[in-house]
């Protein structure tokens, strides 16, 4: 199964990512270093850095709450996860709905940088959160009680002694968080502006627009060597607690739920603005829409692609969980899809494979190639808690490598299996730049129909494209439910 990973990835990454730099490496790289496209690199490393540096900030005070009992603490959790799940265009209109040109607030800060960063923390503080938390429950044991025990105050403790425990948890959801908004593609194409376009926008515009190979293909070399430093560091973390001790009892547990109920209505503020402006009428009205791809259309292409593709990401996610098992190069290569860009991948199948132009099997291709990694980051946890005397024990009892496999360590690692694909689904369904440039008219998703309604003026596009999003939105929440059923919180 490993070998059958390698070979994917040739195929559906490596290969077409070299065709396309084969295009304008060289030229390129020296137009891209000086003058505006540098300025579209140095923004989007602010905003990447911008992202990890808020969800740090907040995910620590967070997780402290959160290492009390008090009600609704694993709903609030659970809550937490949510936006990840999320497709892009559900969270860009429910932005828009708040603070856009027509928003609720009557302040339109479409086009700055301040619904970026909200919309980066929106998607990412529940996972700071979840890679932060069992570090933070670990801290009543070990060194950090012992400091206290010698007569460290707890502010000194915690400097002298917690902070550094705390650093692999809060790095790791630093750079996560940095990884998923530097390559960044579908807020800012919708709610930036020319004036906030990051590195993937601006290969989007160079490819689509202009067939600009060179620049696009220095911009591509610069984000694969910038999030590749990022992966290198992500995974020379110390690993997080697998366990953690219980939970404190609160001393004002309502108060405490009180205040963190009142942090999450904030974050959730624009799925609640795009909750209020959700139309029935525009429902209807895209249902059978004439001038844009209909809804039937637009939500069976959707759930299609997302169910063909599940079995490809599956087989990838497990053959990459099992190859990673043991820490080594092949846990950073099995995430080489977080490097490239999705809008780079489309555009390298159409010059790899130009005999496969139009076919369905390069779409689910890229859609797998996106969703395994999602899959494989839930699994390879569970592989590693696994008992490590399961394997031998059925080896020795005479089941083949395959049989110890399917009887003993599948059925304790099905609770991820589930979680990790319903979390694949809920990528794929949401899934926007590569659909964007291997779009054909009969192909159109649910994200591309909102997309396709937010390029017309008028108002009824604009509720279509919000009643979509409503929809898009409740059909990830259910994916989420099914996420999270049985998933163990830290």
């Amino acid at each position: 199964m490993v070998g059958l990973l390698w070979l994917y990835l040739a195929f559906a990454l490596l290969y077409p990512l070299l065709r396309v730099l084969a295009l304008g490496v060289g030229e390129g790289v020296f137009r891209v270093l000086d003058g505006y496209y540098l300025g579209r690199y140095l923004w989007s490393l602010a905003y990447g850095l911008g992202s990890g540096l808020l969800v740090m900030a907040l995910s620590l005070p967070l997780a402290f709450l959160f290492r009390h009992r008090f009600p609704l603490r694993e709903a609030f959790l659970a809550l937490a996860t949510l936006p990840f799940v999320l497709p892009t265009p559900v969270v860009a209109l429910g932005l828009l709905a708040l603070a856009g040109p027509r928003g609720v607030l009557g302040v339109d800060l479409y086009g700055t940088p301040w619904l970026l960063f909200w919309g980066s923390v929106f998607y990412n503080l529940g996972l700071g959160l979840r890679v932060l938390l069992p570090s933070v429950l670990a801290l009543s044991e070990g060194p950090y009680g012992a400091a206290r025990v010698l007569g460290a105050t707890p502010f000194r403790a915690f400097l002298r002694v917690g902070l550094p425990l705390l650093l692999p948890g809060l790095l790791g959801g630093g750079l996560l968080t940095f990884i998923y908004t530097f390559g960044a593609f579908g807020l800012p194409l919708l709610l930036g502006g020319p004036a906030y376009a990051t590195l993937e926008v601006e290969v989007y515009t160079l490819l689509a627009y202009r067939l600009a190979f060179p620049e696009a293909a220095g911009l591509i070399l610069l984000q694969v060597l910038t999030l590749g430093l990022a992966v290198l560091l992500y995974a020379r973390l110390p690993a997080y607690p697998l366990a953690a001790p219980g939970l404190r009892p609160a001393r004002r547990p309502w108060a405490l739920a009180l205040g963190v109920g009142l942090l999450f209505l904030l974050l959730y503020a624009p799925l609640l603005a795009l909750l209020l402006a959700f139309s029935p009428q525009a429902l209807a009205s895209a249902w059978r829409a004439q001038d844009f791809t209909p809804l039937p259309l637009a939500l069976g292409n959707a759930l299609r692609f997302a169910l063909l593709s599940l079995p490809f990401a599956l087989l990838l996610g497990l053959a990459y969980a099992l190859s990673a098992r043991r820490r080594g190069w092949a846990e950073v290569l099995g995430l080489l899809p977080l490097l490239v860009s999705p809008v780079a991948v489309g555009l390298g199948y159409l010059l790899a494979y130009p005999g496969l132009r139009g076919s369905e099997f390069l779409l689910l291709s890229a859609y797998a190639l996106l969703a395994y990694p999602l899959l494989a980051r839930v699994l390879l946890p569970a592989l590693r808690g696994l008992p490590p005397h399961l394997v031998p024990a059925a080896r020795v009892l005479g089941a083949t490598p395959l049989r110890a496999f399917l009887r003993a360590e599948l059925p304790l690692l099905w609770p991820a299996v589930r979680s990790g694909a319903a979390l694949s689904l809920a990528a794929v369904l949401g899934e926007f730049g590569v659909s964007l440039v291997l779009w054909r008219p009969e192909w159109t998703t649910l994200t591309l129909a909102i997309y396709e309604r937010l390029g017309r003026p008028g108002a009824l596009p604009y509720q279509e494209a919000l009643a979509l999003a409503v929809l898009l939105m409740a059909l990830s929440g259910l994916l989420f439910l099914l996420l999270d059923r049985g998933a163990r919180v830290g």
